[in-house]
């Protein structure tokens, strides 16, 4: 979902006289809107009926100031005050009235030549102009401040909207009529107006209206969508709660974009399109609707909403297919690979994703925070707990603090000392297992060892998950062990055989990783602090440009880098990570010493991962190798045209230890990751013929919980 940065900045602004806090339901206001769009001229003109919860001698809004005031309800006087300007390009009015009143009618105009919004990772970017109102379409958020926003207060609306021939317009809400507008009556806590010429698509589902607006006629894509659309609406009724809007859509968007408003989801054209969107950013979207856009984030004490919400829907849907720990590993490491100790924080400071950092703190280390929750309190108390939480807080803002209340109310336990860790402090904590024995006793057998935190912070309180394998139970499930202090003796008595003793082999601890739990991926080069960049000197004129515009434009991710030619150097460095370029680079028989040939194997022409064979000529490719004290990249851009696409998409491909892609745009052909060796946490207790390979009960997905 959008998270905007001039939305925070309200609740420091000073307020008017309706102020509420965020923690109780704030009396909403309501605005009845009347807007004419001439989208080639970015032109707009509004009339706008605000009524107050309760009359009052005045009160203050914000506007465009790109708009200008027409006229307003007689006897009122409005005054625009100077002195804000921190939200750039938005103004602020003063009302009063003669006498305490509830209602004003305004009218305004103009052409909004830039969006307040600014471009993120998390947004997507804007046309090249920036414009929210165009030819091509029409976005406007509260972030463009394109209908007067009185800080701090819930609204509902009315919207009547008068668009060209052929344009539909999409907002929150209930349609008025086939394309008269729109209407909510829930609180929200902003208002968007998209509009384009859309082809609209609808099916009615047992909960909500499906819908589906798209640029270009395509009925089959449509029908996907819709189905998919009732698909995730029943899921998440039936674990939450009722879903509190009477439609959710997918709008294709005029730009590329992937995010969620309430009751619909903006979508670039390419996004949509790719295979996988269906099944992994739709639900999450889709989920935005429970968490974020009707239980409103009090941003004040921290954004919850994304790492819940990629709990329950990224972590679900790789749960059902038996990838739940695969995908907490890879949660795991994306957060050593990018947070350094210096750049940590508390998921009580997070309040939207920026980057990699924010993104492997607010959303991982909250998704594993859920994830601890569900284990502690079982899959029925989590679920119940989450339940209460969302209908003692819908269409108000809520808080780390709500949520834990209503954890606690249904569970009959006390939670602020888990919650206190985990959302006010950094760090994570870092396991070891030390002086493991067996002993055969007369009636079975005992296991007996040590477990250390070996972070330097101060150690966690902890439910430490410990599995012991034997023969008649080789997937065994947890037994767990509260760790509050350094170090913890353990004495495990046992009748059956013991082969083998493994400490959170499933991931269900938000930690660092131990040495041989994961392989080497591309995160280790995006989220390094420095990187010394090798280029092939013996490369033709026009690869040598690409690998240097390459090397310019991720420069930024790194605090120091440096980019030289392999001729000017004899061996490569060894106190940092490398990344070669080009299969010309005279240094690329380095890699091949962390690989053996069944994994990697670089011939003439060639090039084998896994054992699968791929020609080099049209194809680029990306892989690291290495151990935990260095790690070795290669890229490989062909053809030229490539490299734009190699530059954007690779960064979001980091969990893999290798990607392989094909032609101009370029198009994923191959992903994959190396095998790990064995993890120091999982050691073996037995002879080699006895051997297990880590093993573990595996929990039913969260998806399949009734009740």
């Amino acid at each position: 979902m959008p998270v905007y940065f001039f939305s925070l900045l309200l609740l420091t602004l000073c307020l008017a006289p309706l102020q509420a806090t965020p923690s109780t339901p704030s009396p909403a206001v309501y605005h009845e809107l009347t807007v004419q769009l001439t989208p080639d001229k970015s032109h707009i003109r509004v009339k706008d009926i605000i009524t107050l919860p309760n009359p009052v001698a005045g009160f203050r809004f914000l506007l465009h100031d790109d708009l200008a005031i027409e006229a307003i309800s007689p006897g009122a006087h409005l005054e625009a005050i100077s002195g804000h300007a921190e939200i750039p390009r938005a103004r602020y009015y003063q009302v009063r009235f003669p006498t305490p009143d509830n209602r004003l009618t305004i009218s305004y105009g103009g052409h909004i030549h830039k969006s307040l919004t600014e471009t993120t990772p998390e947004r997507g970017d804007r046309p090249a102009a920036g414009e929210p109102i165009t030819d091509a379409g029409v976005f406007l958020s509260g972030a463009d401040f394109w209908y007067p926003q009185i800080p701090d207060h819930l609204l509902k609306f009315t919207l009547h909207t008068k668009l060209p021939e052929g344009w539909i317009s999409v907002s929150q809400g209930t349609a008025i009529g086939d394309t008269d507008g729109w209407q909510e009556t829930s609180p929200q806590d902003e208002i968007y107006l998209v509009a384009a010429r859309f082809h609209r698509y609808t099916q009615v589902t047992p909960i909500a209206r499906a819908e589906v607006y798209l640029r270009h006629p395509d009925p089959g894509l449509a029908n996907r969508y819709l189905q998919a659309t009732r698909d995730y609406l029943m899921l998440y009724q039936r674990l939450i709660g009722d879903y509190p809007y009477t439609k959710f859509a997918l709008v294709e968007n005029f730009w590329e974009s992937g995010y969620g408003m309430p009751s619909f989801t903006l979508l670039g054209s390419r996004v949509l399109r790719l295979p996988f969107i269906l099944h992994s950013s739709y639900p999450h979207e889709i989920l935005h609707n429970w968490w974020g856009n009707s239980v409103y984030i009090d941003y004040a004490s921290g954004n919850w909403s994304e790492g819940l919400t990629a709990y329950l829907a990224d972590h679900l849907f790789q749960e059902r297919e038996g990838k739940g720990a695969d995908y907490r590993r890879d949660t795991l490491k994306r957060f050593a690979d990018y947070v350094r100790e210096e750049a940590d924080f508390p998921l009580s400071r997070f309040t939207g994703r920026h980057g990699d950092i924010s993104q492997a703190i607010g959303y991982g280390k909250t998704l594993m925070f859920m994830h601890m929750l569900r284990t502690q309190l079982g899959d029925s108390g989590f679920i119940k707990g989450l339940r209460r939480f969302y209908r003692e807080n819908r269409f108000r803002h809520a808080g780390f603090a709500d949520l834990r209340r209503a954890f606690e109310q249904v569970n009959g336990i006390e939670l602020d000392d888990e919650f206190r860790q985990w959302t006010a402090g950094i760090g994570a904590p870092a396991l070891a297992l030390d002086d493991v024995r067996v002993e055969n006793l007369a009636d079975g057998y005992r296991v007996t060892g040590k477990l250390r935190q070996i972070q330097e912070q101060p150690p966690f309180s902890l439910r430490v998950p410990v599995y012991i394998q034997t023969r008649e139970t080789p997937a065994p499930s947890p037994r767990y062990l509260p760790m509050n202090e350094r170090e913890l003796a353990f004495d495990f008595r046992l009748a059956e055989y013991p082969l083998r003793i493994s400490v959170d082999p499933a991931f269900d601890l938000f930690r660092r990783l131990a040495p041989g739990e994961t392989p080497a991926t591309l995160s280790q080069l995006f989220g390094a602090p420095q990187m010394t960049v090798v280029l092939p000197s013996a490369a033709s004129a026009a690869d040598r440009s690409a690998y240097q515009d390459i090397a310019r434009a991720w420069s930024r991710r790194w605090a120091e880098s440096r980019v030289v030619w392999d001729r000017e150097l004899d061996r490569l460095p060894i106190d940092g990570p490398v990344w070669l370029f080009g299969y010309e680079n005279r240094f690329i028989p380095e890699l091949t010493r962390f690989l053996d040939n069944s994994e990697l194997a670089l011939d003439k022409g060639t090039v084998s991962l896994q054992g699968k064979r791929f020609t080099t000529d049209g194809s680029s490719i990306a892989l690291v190798t290495g151990d935990q004290a260095r790690s070795l990249g290669l890229l490989a851009v062909s053809p030229t045209q490539a490299t734009a696409g190699i530059i954007r998409k690779l960064p979001h491909y980091g969990r893999y230890s290798y990607v392989l892609f094909t032609g101009d745009q370029p198009d994923n052909l191959a992903k994959g990751q190396w095998p790990t060796r064995d993890s120091t946490l999982s050691l073996p207790l037995a002879a080699e013929g006895d051997l297990l390979p880590p093993k573990f009960e595996h929990r039913p997905p969260l998806a399949d919980f009734e009740g």
